[in-house]
C-alpha cells in the first residue's frame, strides 16, 4: 500500500490531532512533578473552612465532570464518521445500510448518555451555586456576632479598584491598614526546606531570588486607598500597609514600617499594636460604610452564578 494512500493520510491526521495533546499532558505532569520535588507550600498548618466550603468542593468536582462531558461529546461525534471512513478505505467499499445504522445507533447511545449527564450536572451546579451563595450570606451575617456595629474594628476582603484588588482592609482606631498577602513556595535543597527571607535594602531576599515588587505594590495600594477614602469621607484618613508572607521566617536586617512586613502567625498579635494615626468611632464607622458599599457588589439576583468565579492569583 502506498505511503500516501487515504488510510495513511487518515492515520497521519489522527496523529497530528492527538499526539500534540498527549505530549502537552505529559509535559504538564512533568512540570508539576519537578516543581513538587524542588519546592513546598509555605503554609505550616491547615486552614479553617470558610462558609460554603463543602459546597465549593462539590462545585469544583462538578466543573471537572462537566468539562469531561463537553470534551467527550465532540470526540465521539468525530470518531464515528472517522471509523466509517477507515472501514471504507480498508475494505474498498462503502459500509452497508445495516453497518451504518448500527454505528449511528451506538454513537447516539454514547452521545445521548453524555448529553444527559451534562444536563444533569448543569442543573445540579445551578442548585449548588445558589446554596453556596446563601451559606456565604449567612456566614457574613454571623460575623456581626464577633464584630458588632458599635465595635471600632472592621475587616474587609478583596476590595476592587481600577485594575487591581486589595487583599484585605482593616479599619480600627489606630488607622486603616492595607494588608497584602504574597504566597511564595519554599525551595528544597537536598530535601531540606529553606524557609528564611531576609529584609534588607528595601527588598525581600528569598533563598533563590530577590523581590522588590511586593513592597512597591503594597505602597501603591496604600496610596490608592488613602486617596479614595479621603475623597469619599471628606477627612484625612491615616493609611498604612502590611505585607504578609505566610509560612516564612523573617530575618529583619532593618525595621520595615513602610510597609510593615510579617508572617501570618504574627498578624493577629502585631496588627493591634500598629499605629497609622488616630480615628474616632464616628470616623471608623464612616470609613467602614464607604468600604462596605464598595465590596457589596455581588448582585443578589446573580449570586448563584458569580460566587464561585475564580479570582486572579498573586
Amino acid at each position: 500500500m502506498e505511503l500516501l494512500s487515504p488510510i495513511y493520510l487518515v492515520g497521519l491526521f489522527l496523529a497530528c490531532a492527538f499526539v500534540p495533546l498527549l505530549l502537552l499532558v505529559a509535559f504538564i505532569q512533568y512540570i508539576k512533578k519537578k516543581q513538587a520535588s524542588h519546592s513546598v507550600t509555605p503554609l505550616t498548618s491547615d486552614l479553617l473552612r470558610p462558609p460554603g466550603f463543602s459546597l465549593q468542593q462539590r462545585l469544583d468536582d462538578i466543573q471537572w465532570d462537566l468539562m469531561e462531558c463537553l470534551s467527550i461529546i465532540p470526540l465521539l461525534m468525530t470518531a464515528g464518521p472517522m471509523l466509517l471512513l477507515l472501514q471504507t478505505l480498508a475494505k474498498g467499499r462503502y459500509p452497508s445500510l445495516v453497518e451504518g445504522l448500527l454505528m449511528a445507533g451506538i454513537l447516539l447511545l454514547f452521545v445521548g448518555y453524555y448529553v444527559r449527564k451534562a444536563v444533569r450536572l448543569v442543573k445540579t451546579r445551578t442548585a449548588l451555586r445558589l446554596g453556596h451563595a446563601c451559606e456565604r450570606a449567612v456566614g457574613q451575617e454571623l460575623e456581626q456576632l464577633i464584630r458588632p456595629l458599635d465595635r471600632p474594628y472592621r475587616v474587609f476582603h478583596d476590595i476592587p479598584f481600577e485594575g487591581f484588588n486589595v487583599d484585605h482592609l482593616v479599619v480600627n482606631p489606630n488607622g486603616v491598614f492595607v494588608v497584602e498577602t504574597k504566597g511564595r513556595s519554599k525551595p528544597l535543597n537536598k530535601g531540606n526546606k529553606q524557609f528564611k527571607v531576609r529584609i534588607e535594602g528595601d527588598a525581600l531576599h528569598f533563598p533563590h531570588r530577590i523581590e522588590r515588587e511586593p513592597l512597591q505594590q503594597t505602597r501603591r495600594n496604600v496610596q490608592a486607598v488613602r486617596k479614595w477614602l479621603c475623597e469619599a469621607t471628606g477627612f484625612e484618613v491615616p493609611v498604612a500597609g502590611v505585607l504578609v508572607l505566610p509560612g516564612w521566617f523573617l530575618e529583619r536586617k532593618q525595621r520595615m514600617a513602610d510597609p510593615y512586613v510579617m508572617n501570618a502567625t504574627e498578624l493577629a498579635r502585631q496588627l493591634p499594636t500598629l499605629h497609622a494615626g488616630v480615628l474616632e468611632l464616628g470616623q471608623v464607622q464612616a470609613i467602614a460604610h464607604q468600604v462596605a458599599q464598595r465590596v457589596r457588589d455581588v448582585d443578589r439576583e446573580r449570586a448563584d452564578r458569580v460566587v464561585s468565579r475564580p479570582v486572579g492569583s498573586h
